[in-house]
């Protein structure tokens, strides 16, 4: 801790010392002493499991918790990779160097690089010992980054992990040594903004049947895998004897979906999670295949869509699902007895937004359903309600930065729901 206490004061002192050169570059921290939630894109990752961004495991040398954590194991060999976002990011930088304090529990090579705005620099590899810290000092020019350069996300990988083998990758201190200034929205025109008539990112609506099975896939390279079904053949042929209804959760989920679209506070992050644990929990134990488009196909899309527009076009998801849950028939719970539910429900594919000002937009693609009428929807910030049309846009205009609020109102026929979605606002 007093260690932590002292480079805190260095830091401090280097920026105060500088704060009267404002064209002087200056070192710029991502993220330290867990400063930072983060956000892993979702897209293009290959990690198993989500990071954690303020882990303790303890103090690992000269690693002093809370630091970044990604684990998991894989049933094949292979690269493991994700791009990391923080809330300094976008960053202008002009060479420099880049520090990055990494440890893993098994022999490994690192991998890291820079997403940009238009291309992504070099890699740069290091051979990780098992159970050592390595404070890595990367030459930008070593990325093959000779110039200046927007930084929108820094990527990290392990490579050629071994099979079966349960590997965790410890990473704190991740600081720039030469930022001039933070990237701005303008100077990132190829992902979040058009030159041309300085209008946002330009979502282009599709043409898709929010009832049909299928999708094509858009920004990503390939269809996602549907979730893996709970019921056998057999137990399905059982089931679907005594129910007409395509889904069939236990009563501990659907209390737990009910639970989680009635709830008055949330964590951003958990927030960013529930549409697709919501649709987790139903498509799965699903007693027919091809009933509604794979919501996890959706969510991934959704969620690059965001990433490329740099937090600024927000798809909103929506379920609108008929399904059936099991509860005990009687004190013993020797046999079950089926009631009918519905799942109306709402979600952004992200924790945060870029900036006060944010486009949410509403496209056929990212509703699940069956019903061909879709529901009415209307959002409210801050009080403020409006509708928002299937294929439509809405511009969101948030108080202040921190934790907000966007409540969507859902009305389909007799039935109605309001729902409170949660997002940082950086």
């Amino acid at each position: 801790m007093i260690n932590r206490m002292f480079k805190g004061v260095a830091l401090c002192g280097a920026l105060w010392a500088l704060n009267g050169f404002a064209e002087e570059c200056k070192g710029v921290v991502l993220y330290s002493d867990g400063n930072d939630n983060g956000q892993m894109i979702e897209t293009g990752r290959s990690f198993p499991e989500l990071p954690e961004w303020k882990a303790n495991w303890g103090n690992l040398g000269n690693m002093v918790p809370p630091y970044i954590r990604l684990s998991g194991i894989k049933n094949v060999q292979g690269d493991w990779k994700g791009l990391l976002s923080f809330s300094q990011l976008p960053l202008h930088v002009d060479g420099g160097v880049l520090r990055i304090k990494v440890r893993s529990t098994q022999n490994a090579k690192f991998g890291i690089w820079l997403k940009g705005t238009t291309s992504e620099s070099g890699a740069y590899y290091a051979e990780l010992t098992a159970n050592k810290n390595h404070s890595l000092k990367i030459p930008l020019a070593t990325l093959g980054v000779t110039g200046t350069f927007d930084v929108v996300n820094v990527g990290v990988g392990l490579f050629q992990v071994p099979q079966y083998q349960y590997t965790t990758l410890f990473i704190d201190d991740i600081e720039f040594s030469c930022a001039k200034n933070h990237a701005s929205v303008e100077s990132s025109s190829s992902v979040a903004w058009d030159n041309e008539d300085e209008t946002p990112w330009k979502y282009e609506f599709s043409n898709a049947d929010a009832s049909s099975p299928s999708r094509e896939a858009r920004l990503l390279p390939a269809l996602e895998s549907e979730y893996s079904a709970v019921y056998s053949p057999q137990e399905r042929a059982l089931l679907i004897s005594k129910t007409g209804a395509d889904f069939l959760v236990s009563g501990l989920e659907h209390l737990k979906i009910v639970n989680s679209i009635s709830a008055t506070e949330m964590t951003a992050k958990k927030s960013r999670l529930t549409w697709y644990d919501n649709l987790y929990s139903v498509v799965r134990n699903r007693l027919r295949e091809n009933v509604v488009a794979n919501p996890k196909q959706l969510y991934f899309e959704a969620e690059a869509i965001a990433a490329n527009s740099d937090y600024t076009v927000i798809p909103l998801l929506v379920a609108d699902l008929d399904y059936a849950y099991g509860m005990c028939a009687n004190s013993t719970c020797d046999s079950n007895q089926i009631f009918n539910a519905h799942l109306l429900t709402a979600g952004i594919p992200t924790s945060f937004v870029r900036g006060s000002k944010v486009s949410l937009v509403l496209d056929p693609y990212f509703i699940v359903t069956k019903q061909r009428a879709l529901p009415t929807i209307s959002v409210c910030v801050s009080g403020s309600c409006r509708s928002i049309q299937s294929n439509g846009r809405l511009e969101l205009e948030f108080p202040s930065s921190g934790l907000q609020t966007i409540v969507v109102k859902m009305k389909n026929g007799d039935r109605s729901v309001e729902q409170k979605l949660f997002v940082e606002v950086k």
